[in-house]
């Protein structure tokens, strides 16, 4: 093979051995940081549309007075001077042997 015999051939052989494995910017690290990239994306949209619901809610409670009576009877047990609120906790299934 007479090209191995050439200087120029060898030392860009060399180099890209260097770089594909030994560099801090290797061929695996970049996979592995794209694949990081990824999933912090995904994670990210995630969360901006988690943002848009807060934000609809937030605003549906603080516009609606029947929205927001829903919500505190709902979710604080909250009832009015006159009323008697009944909680229905319902049964765990219990294996009978």
């Amino acid at each position: 093979m007479p090209y191995l015999k050439n200087k120029f051939v060898l030392a860009t052989l060399a180099l890209l051995l260097i770089l594909t494995f030994f560099e801090d910017t290797n061929l695996f690290r970049l996979y592995k940081y794209k694949s990081q990239l990824n999933e912090i994306m995904e994670s990210n949209q995630q969360k901006e549309d988690e943002i848009v619901l807060i934000k609809q809610k937030t605003t549906e409670l603080t516009t609606n007075p029947e929205a927001l009576e829903t919500f505190a009877r709902e979710t604080y047990i909250m009832k009015k001077e006159d009323e008697t609120v009944f909680l229905f906790v319902g049964k765990s299934k219990v294996k009978e042997d």
